[in-house]
């Protein structure tokens, strides 16, 4: 019988090197669904020893075969077989293969950025899961003697995942080769036992983590668009881990010249070409564009020739976001040398750099608030302020909801808080089964008023999951949540694309949306009282859903909540206010630390609670916002004028 392939594809086209402490990862670790985790672990490493026994009596009986191989320009591909289907198939493993800052803005958040704060990566790690592991000696990657690279499973070194990982901590020895977050470490893994290892570092702790590579079937073109069982398996694992947020390069199938790929391109001239993964719903999909060194409007984002198009079968917003991925500089591998660079292109490049996005926010947040974000929080707010790509207002198939931009997303989670007038809500909530949330405020301004909100998606059933099927019709959402904005008698609607009625065609905003699980309600020219609703169609699976609630505007004020469930009681009783040496802090507990930031979201103070009050008389006259975490872990905030 003549084999079919089945391909996981790459997509290649004062200084601190430790970690998140391990208090911080205990308490991420504490929101995991421990019992379904264990479940979870014993289905894949089930999965995979049967996986290893299968491709181990293949090689066998067929001698010639070799296991894993190299092609294409340097020998940067790999190409290695993971499995056997039960009709012969088989199932491999296989990598596609300085302007990346600026073209997120990231830079904007460096030291002697314009945001004026300090946020570069520092104590954060991603994990890198790829075709072997970075170069660990590699002097971008080497800190005074001690490496940034953790090697987890002995794989050897290869130049993708090299490349990969100096993409998000290269510490920028060479300039134009420093990474997003240049301050981070990395968690190197081979890609064999990605799934059971990427659910090992979720449950303790691990925030995000970089996929440069796809899983399909080279004999067909079912999987293009699937949600198949390693989709549903992504899902899981976020699902159970509500802090992990996978990041995933899109694919370049659109320059593919051989079936079923250029089958595909024939029949749906580009789009319909995102398959494995790569179309999980709790997952960021990055997209390839050429660099960006000012963003100016849609017109200055350029698609790259390679990148693929969604959307899933389902007709989700496929790929989520874009990001610079034509001739990217970064560290390559090298068995002569620790000095070896590369400029390569393919959506492998572009997806690290968000994944570096993501450490950079969650560092600022951490900063700001002593605490990380939910995956569907960052997901959302990458979306959220993503600059508009393509030839219509809001999203599309091909650049996702825009250009990704760190600063916008930052801003968003600094000014949550404003001690003036607010510019964003940022809020985790959760919707019980039959109830509604309704949020009043008031906005104005020349900016559009945004409203998003964005969760974590129960995995769809195992009788849902694509294995055969061209463009079926079932809808992956299991719970579905809805979000409308209404001011007196008008109502606005999130956007939402046609699936596969409407490829190219533009968005509409005029009836809700029942396949995305991020959703956004963009007003342009807000002025006035709104009220934001979020309900639900059906019954919720586990009788509720967490959700988070994104909002900006120009200038904007809460009139009024009734929330899912009440919120903790973070009320602070302190005075006076203004104060000019000092302030009483009425609390109960004992010497709770106390953190104080400008107006900027600058740390300026910390300070232990003393006799109920902390000295203020150091700061400057201003204003100030203040919070701390008592006993309960209840994080409590109070804003306050110094005299």
């Amino acid at each position: 019988m003549k084999n079919k392939y089945y391909l996981i594809v790459s997509l290649i086209l004062p200084l601190s090197i430790a970690a998140q402490s391990a208090q911080e990862r205990t308490k991420i670790a504490s929101f995991s669904n421990k019992i379904g985790n264990q479940i979870l672990k014993e289905e894949l490493m089930r999965e995979s020893n049967n996986a290893t026994i299968r491709v181990t009596n293949y090689l066998k009986n067929n001698p010639a075969v070799k296991k894993r191989i190299f092609f294409g320009e340097d020998n940067w591909g790999i190409r290695e077989i993971m499995d056997i289907a039960p009709n012969g198939e088989i199932i491999y493993a296989e990598t596609y293969n300085d302007g990346a800052s600026k073209t997120a803005r990231a830079n904007r958040l460096y030291t002697g950025g314009s945001l004026g704060i300090n946020i570069q990566g520092q104590n954060m790690i991603a994990g890198v899961w790829d075709g072997g592991n970075a170069q660990s000696t590699h002097q971008e990657f080497m800190v005074n003697g001690v490496t940034k690279i953790n090697l987890l499973d002995g794989a050897d070194y290869q130049s993708h995942p090299t490349h990969v990982s100096g993409t998000i901590a290269a510490q920028g020895i060479v300039s134009n080769a420093r990474g997003i977050a240049f301050n981070s470490s990395i968690n190197s893994y081979n890609w064999d036992s990605d799934l059971s290892e990427m659910l090992s570092q979720a449950s303790t702790g691990l925030l995000t983590s970089n996929h440069s590579y796809g899983i399909g079937q080279l004999g067909s073109i079912w999987f293009f668009g699937a949600y198949d069982s390693r989709a549903r398996q992504f899902d899981n694992i976020c699902y159970n881990n509500p802090y992990y947020l996978p990041v995933v390069s899109a694919g370049n199938s659109r320059n593919e010249t051989t079936a079923p790929g250029s089958t595909q391109l024939t029949n749906k001239f580009g789009w319909d070409m995102i398959f494995g993964h790569a179309n999980a719903k709790n997952i960021i999909t990055v997209a390839a564009v050429q660099n960006v060194s000012n963003y100016v409007d849609p017109s200055s984002v350029i698609m790259s020739t390679f990148s693929s198009y969604g959307p899933s079968d389902d007709g989700r917003i496929k790929p989520d976001i874009s990001m610079k991925g034509v001739a990217v500089y970064s560290t390559n591998s090298s068995s002569t040398n620790n000095t070896s660079y590369a400029s390569m292109q393919g959506t492998s490049m572009a997806s690290p750099g968000v994944t570096g996005v993501v450490l950079l926010l969650q560092q600022y947040h951490n900063q700001l608030y002593a605490n990380y974000l939910k995956a569907a929080t960052v997901k959302g707010l990458i979306l959220h302020t993503a600059d508009e790509a393509g030839s219509y207002i809001g999203p599309d198939y091909e650049f996702g909801w825009g250009l990704i931009n760190a600063e916008k997303s930052a801003i968003t989670i600094r000014d949550k808080n404003s001690l003036t007038s607010s510019k964003s809500v940022v809020e985790e909530l959760t919707l019980n089964n039959g109830t509604t949330f309704t949020k009043t405020i008031t906005a104005n301004g020349t900016s559009p008023l945004k409203v998003s909100i964005s969760w974590t998606d129960p995995a769809a059933s195992t009788t849902d999951v694509n294995s055969g099927t061209i463009d079926p019709s079932t809808k992956y959402l299991v719970n579905d949540l809805d979000v409308k904005v209404t001011k007196a008698e008008t109502t606005y609607y999130p956007w939402k694309l046609q699936g596969m009625a409407d490829f190219a065609g533009a968005p509409t905003n005029i009836s809700t949306n029942n396949v995305d699980n991020f959703e956004r309600v963009d007003i342009n020219n807000p002025s006035g009282t709104y009220t934001i609703t979020v309900t639900h169609k059906g019954t919720l699976t586990g009788g509720l859903q967490n959700f988070s609630l994104i909002a900006t505007s120009d200038s904007m004020s809460t009139l009024s909540m009734n929330e899912a469930i009440a919120a903790n009681d973070t009320k602070v009783d302190f005075y006076p206010n203004p104060a000019k040496n000092y302030i009483q802090i009425n609390e109960k507990d004992k010497d709770l630390l106390i953190n104080i930031y400008d107006v900027s979201g600058k740390l300026v103070l910390t300070s232990k609670l003393a006799d109920n009050k902390i000295d203020i008389s150091q700061l400057v006259k201003g204003n100030y916002l203040a919070n701390f975490i008592n006993k309960k872990g209840v994080i409590k905030n109070f804003k306050f004028i110094k005299e």
